[in-house]
């Protein structure tokens, strides 16, 4: 059990290398490898002119003119790809765990931001995935993105902007109204004024500068109530010149160690992993585990990931649109086109995107900084579910603009005599569960029964049909 739940919960879905490493490995062997590998960079992923590696003035410059939503596009092509391809698997779940934690809006009048955020992809949350919480949180405050989208780049001292500093407790540390009131929102934003940036785009470029000129130099106090009902008190004096930057990095690293931060982060961790109603034994050892670990991500994760709760769960989740675009190209083998070497667009970076926009999950898009939400209520509904199925029968019947698969290379060889064992051989080689009843619905689909010899089927007109109706059985919403 525990290497089914491994391949479906830490991976992007089985494949058969995949399959082979747990087999030979083992469940253990298999999740120490994962938690050892880091997340994909950003050398071939997207080759040609792409923005993944370009600073925010390169990307502003080249795409202002032409598509400002460009960047956001190239993200989410760079992550179904790194999903699709990238043996740690794990460190990329973790990447979008983090971006969606972090939830930055890239859609229209959204202040630059969507220039800036691929630089908080690939030097924030890919080198902070998988190391500690407290490194995480810093290099967060201090990106450009997050400056922006929050607005503590026009925080003064004497205009303190309270945007960051109640996102930065109620949705990055410890969770809405779980400890502070109002007097600490204000307290924290007066010790972040002088934390913004230095230039402007279309001149010099964005960076995180500390302007010692705009930091709130009083004594500030910040109180907060802890779990057990104690209290746990930061304060400064109200450092000036250089050193007040200091105020507001203490406070992040106090942040980070305080238990209702454990808390608050075990829980979104185990309902990540292993179902939407976190089991509160898990929630309370989980905690314990980060605190121990000084904020470290990956015993928090070996914690979760050999828990009983974890190896026995009985209640999967739900894919994400993302999660089921990901599984189907790993599923199937497809492969994605990502040279941009000749062109300006790609049909597949087009294709990503619209399908994504479709089932509601347009990354990098939600509209307020608590990110889409991770609920099954949420992805599942009578729309989403039916588009869906859509995006099924457009991979098997190669449809999507820019993805290309083998169909016939999926086929068993040999083929068997009927067309309800071809059903159960792709369904076992994309390692999708699949019941009599799911068969009898494929082949009556096709107007014939579930025992009907091939010759009868004219498999070679139906091919594509039948992966798309595999790719959409129920079992395979869920991971």
């Amino acid at each position: 059990m525990h290497r089914v739940q491994l391949l479906a919960k830490v991976t992007y879905g089985p494949t058969p290398e995949v399959i082979g490493q747990v087999a030979s490995l083992g469940a253990a062997g298999f999740l120490e490898q994962q938690l050892r590998t880091p997340p994909a960079g950003v050398r071939g992923v997207l080759a040609g002119a792409s923005t993944l590696g370009a600073d925010i003035e390169t990307r502003y410059q080249a795409y202002r003119s032409q598509d400002s939503n460009r960047p956001a596009k190239e993200l989410r092509h760079a992550a179904v790809l790194r999903a699709a391809r990238h043996p740690g698997q794990l460190a990329e779940r973790m990447v979008e765990f983090w971006t969606n934690h972090f939830s930055v809006y890239t859609g229209n009048g959204d202040k630059n931001v969507r220039y800036a955020a691929a630089s908080d992809d690939r030097d924030v949350f890919r080198v902070h995935a998988l190391g500690r919480f407290s490194d995480l949180l810093l290099a967060n405050a201090r990106s450009v993105s997050m400056q922006l989208y929050l607005d503590n780049f026009r925080s003064t001292g004497n205009r303190p902007n309270q945007n960051y500093a109640r996102e930065v407790m109620e949705l990055h540390t410890m969770g809405a109204s779980n400890g502070y009131d109002e007097a600490d929102v204000d307290e924290v934003a007066r010790i972040f004024t002088g934390w913004g940036l230095a230039g402007r785009l279309g001149t010099d470029g964005l960076r995180f500068a500390y302007q010692e000129n705009r930091h709130f130099t009083g004594p500030c106090e910040v109180t907060i109530t802890l779990p057990d009902g104690s209290t746990s008190t930061f304060s400064t004096p109200g450092r000036t010149g250089r050193e007040g930057e200091q105020d507001g990095i203490d406070l992040l690293d106090w942040l980070a160690r305080l238990p209702n931060t454990a808390d608050y982060l075990a829980t979104k961790l185990v309902r990540r992993f292993v179902g939407d109603d976190p089991p509160a034994s898990l929630v309370a050892s989980t905690a314990q585990v980060y605190l121990e670990n000084d904020t470290e991500i990956v015993p928090v994760l070996r914690h979760i990931l050999t828990s009983t709760e974890f190896i026995t769960n009985q209640f999967p989740k739900v894919k994400t649109p993302f999660e089921l675009l990901a599984s189907a190209v790993r599923a199937t083998g497809a492969t994605i086109e990502s040279d941009f070497s000749n062109t300006t667009d790609l049909p597949a970076t087009r294709t990503i995107s619209d399908h994504l926009n479709r089932l509601g999950h347009p990354m990098w898009q939600w509209p307020t900084p608590d990110g889409f939400p991770d609920d099954r209520n949420f992805w599942i509904t009578t729309s989403t579910t039916l588009r869906r199925w859509e995006l099924a029968g457009r991979f098997g019947n190669q449809t999507l603009n820019g993805f290309t698969i083998d169909r016939a290379g999926l086929l068993p060889n040999p083929m068997p005599a009927t067309i309800d064992l071809v059903i159960r051989a792709l369904a076992a080689r994309f390692s999708i569960p699949i019941t009599q009843t799911d068969v009898a619905a494929i082949t009556g689909f096709l107007g014939v029964a579930t025992d009907t010899p091939l010759a009868d089927v004219r498999l070679d007109q139906n091919l594509g049909d039948v992966i798309g109706l595999v790719l959409s059985i129920p079992a395979n919403q869920y991971r």
